[in-house]
């Protein structure tokens, strides 16, 4: 694991938590969230693309996955197998509370509803 992806994992695990039912502070949590979810996933995408690529046959390109053969799909997969552990619990966290903030917005009780529907 990168100190990169070390320092991501710690930063998704910190992420602010929502304190008042408000339609701002709700969505602002989905978006601090989303963008440390996306971060997480492009920092996975790059070491299992990177893991991909080592010893692979010359034809095949890092950015071109129709380029890559039966191994380095292999190697690919392997990765993401490996790193599962590293990525996995702060991702299925990050999602869950993601989905829950969305929920919540529906509640008719949330201070920016009650403006919006008037």
């Amino acid at each position: 694991m990168t100190m990169l992806t070390s320092m991501l994992i710690a930063s998704a695990a910190d992420s602010h938590p929502v304190r008042s039912l408000n339609r701002q502070a709700l969505q602002l949590g989905i978006a601090t969230r989303q963008a440390r979810l996306e971060a997480l996933e492009a920092s996975l995408t790059r070491a299992c693309e990177q893991a991909a690529v080592q010893g692979a046959a010359r034809h095949v390109q890092i950015s071109d996955q129709e380029t890559w053969d039966q191994r380095t799909w292999g190697r690919y997969l392997a990765a993401a197998t490996r790193l599962e552990p590293h990525y996995g619990p702060i991702v299925r966290q990050l999602t869950r509370e993601i989905e829950t903030f969305r929920r919540l917005l529906d509640f008719p009780i949330l201070i920016g509803n009650a403006e919006q529907r008037q």
